[in-house]
């Protein structure tokens, strides 16, 4: 494949420079549907089997047993709606960190934007996502008609999650190109971030709320998670438009973290063959 030199030296940074190379993000994107589900009897059914069944054992321990969840309206479909918006997130940077050096000898032996390979990583873990919210918003349509007002706020929602999740893997994915402990690091990180997103619990109705508000808004807004989850429920489950500092964190946190992402990559793009 041959490449235009003068052009790519002339690209400015940002997608736009990404124009021309559809067919090759539109193959990687394939690509890793496929490695994904290859060999599964199942495939995609495997993407919500395991979101069900944790919201099942979660339910049955906080809700029917420990009761702690007592005061939460429709927990299931809440821990569930957390869970997909976590599940996309998750699954994203782990995977896309890892991407560049799982495609080393692809990189090594062509010139292409290198964000391609992070960014058709986390494009193919929305298919899984979407089923997700395929089966929570008819769901939460039965048992909350009136959140069909606002469930068209759901889609740049998702848009900005994905933004999020892309500008993670995009900077996590050059830091583990130069330090492969990134990937080992994150496995570890996970488990406690998991907890701390309010995934199982809502932080308003926490027993400290009331008397710590500035840890419930350190855990709000210092958890770069936690607005997406919020704010995907308040649309899906709740009918209800987030709050201005909500909306505002979740479409300029985001699309900033992206560029960022997408920066620093173009930064360091001519070292990444080098290093791998």
């Amino acid at each position: 494949m041959a490449v235009d030199t003068a052009t790519r030296s002339t690209a400015l940074l940002g997608l736009g420079r990404l124009a021309g190379y559809n067919e090759l993000l539109w193959t990687l994107f394939r690509r890793e549907v496929r490695v994904r589900y290859k060999g599964s009897a199942l495939g995609l059914v495997w993407s919500v089997i395991y979101p069900i069944s944790m919201m099942l054992v979660y339910t049955l321990i906080f809700s029917v047993l420990w009761k702690s969840a007592r005061n939460i309206p429709h927990y299931p479909l809440f821990v569930l709606t957390g869970l997909a918006v976590w599940g996309f997130f998750q699954v994203s940077v782990q995977l896309g960190s890892g991407s560049l050096v799982g495609n080393a000898e692809l990189i090594k032996k062509i010139w292409f934007p290198r964000e391609l390979i992070p960014t058709s990583t986390v494009l193919a873990q929305t298919i899984s996502a979407g089923v997700m919210f395929a089966i929570l918003i008819p769901i939460s349509l039965v048992v909350e008609p009136h959140v069909a007002r606002t469930l068209a706020l759901a889609v740049p929602i998702f848009a900005a999650l994905v933004c999020l999740a892309l500008g993670f893997s995009l900077l996590l994915s050059v830091a583990n190109v130069f330090f492969r402990d990134v990937e080992h690091l994150l496995g570890v990180i996970f488990l406690p971030w998991f907890f701390l997103t309010p995934i199982l619990y809502s932080l308003e109705q926490l027993p400290a709320a009331a008397s710590h508000r500035w840890a419930i808004e350190l855990l709000r807004y210092g958890n770069p998670v936690t607005p997406y989850v919020e704010g995907m429920r308040s649309v899906v489950l709740y009918g209800l438009v987030p709050g201005a500092s909500l909306l505002a964190y979740i479409f300029v946190v985001g699309p900033a973290l992206a560029i960022a992402g997408l920066r620093v990559l173009q930064h360091y793009e001519d070292r990444l063959a080098v290093e791998l």
